[in-house]
């Protein structure tokens, strides 16, 4: 069993940490938008900050209020966080 374990453990990826206050993309998975197709809408929404993290894989996300039909509290898989852009001004 140690042998599968290792062999499985070589592809999982580790999920990132995210504190409060940090910015993160949602993907647009599940998310209806006002674009025509699936196909022409947005892959990520946002950026939008994390309130706090809930459980292991869970955040709860500052959504806007336009959103406030869509629950507020998203898994880990569904988040990437906001890289700061490295070229100045």
């Amino acid at each position: 069993m140690k042998r599968f374990k290792k062999y499985a453990d070589r592809n999982r990826a580790i999920s990132p940490e995210f504190q409060p206050g940090d910015k993160v993309w949602l993907a647009s998975t599940n998310i209806k938008t006002t674009r025509p197709t699936k196909k022409l809408s947005e892959r990520w929404l946002g950026p939008f900050e994390v309130l706090k993290k809930i459980g292991s894989h869970e955040y709860h996300l500052k959504l806007p209020q336009q959103w406030k039909s869509v629950h507020p509290i998203f898994h880990v898989s569904l988040l990437e966080p906001v890289k700061q852009s490295t070229i100045q001004n």
